[in-house]
């Protein structure tokens, strides 16, 4: 992408830090090749990664009530032209995170906000360039980073030459990845806790055993025969004890059947 201006009277480097102060500096009244380079580049991210709306633009950056830096990487062209080759925008922020064992975590992490490489100078290494300086600059690991809506062409690349795979998404729609969380303490453990109906299930097996054996019919009751079993005895004893007719119990068996016993 071509710009009519020539950015070496104003930057010194073709990957090109930029910090607020920097971009303040740099105000659009005198240098407004620096605003424009930006936002041009900030409109042709968003496009290419389909997003809504534009999320990197010169006045955001400034006004923004957290510090972020811009990476620009540009080339001089003949006379007072340069080429804008891609963006790189980064910043700390406060981040929720969890990891995949569910622990969670608050840390304030390097984020990458915006990356974009223009279409025409892709394929040649220059991503990987502006993405390694940047890096270097900040002193910050690439698996110590979070991503901000990371898409599927950034995922490849960070693949490709960082060796990392499988995101842990998370729901502030921030990607970090597993070795992130190595020698970080969690904020909030996970703690594993029962569905409601597994608790009621575990609830009623443990009522049921604590009612088994605090039960008055519990095992160290007497056993108490039952009239079928004393008949079974009857039967099979063999011998029968013999009731005295006088007895209170003869008496009762006279009164009863109106005989006495003939067995």
């Amino acid at each position: 992408m071509e710009i009519a201006f020539d950015l070496s009277t104003i930057f010194t480097d073709n990957i090109q830090r930029l910090t607020r102060a920097d971009l303040l500096k740099y105000g659009p009244k005198r240098y407004w090749a620096v605003a424009q380079s930006i936002d041009s580049l900030g409109e042709m991210s968003s496009k290419f990664h389909g997003w809504k709306k534009v999320i990197t633009m010169y006045e955001k950056i400034v006004d923004h009530e957290e510090d972020q830096v811009v990476y620009i990487l540009w080339e001089k062209e003949n006379g007072n032209k340069s080429i804008l080759k891609g963006i790189l925008r980064v910043g700390y922020k406060t981040l929720y995170l969890t990891d995949n064992d569910q622990n969670q975590y608050m840390e304030k992490v390097m984020c990458i906000l915006d990356f974009f490489v223009v279409p025409a100078e892709q394929r040649s290494g220059n991503g990987f360039k502006m993405f390694d300086a940047m890096l270097k600059a900040e002193n910050v690991e690439v698996d110590q980073c979070a991503f901000d809506k990371p898409s599927t062409a950034l995922q490849h690349f960070l693949e490709k030459y960082y060796g990392l795979k499988e995101p842990v998404f998370q729901t502030n729609k921030y990607a970090v990845f597993s070795n992130f969380f190595i020698g970080r303490h969690p904020t909030v453990p996970y703690t594993p806790r029962q569905t409601k109906r597994a608790s009621r299930a575990s609830s009623a097996v443990s009522s049921h055993n604590t009612s088994r054996n605090t039960s008055p019919i519990g095992r160290n009751r007497p056993r108490h025969d039952s009239v079928a079993d004393l008949m079974r005895q009857d039967m099979f004893s063999g011998v029968r004890a013999e009731v005295d007719p006088n007895s209170p119990t003869g008496l009762k068996n006279s009164r009863d059947f109106g005989h006495r016993r003939i067995w």
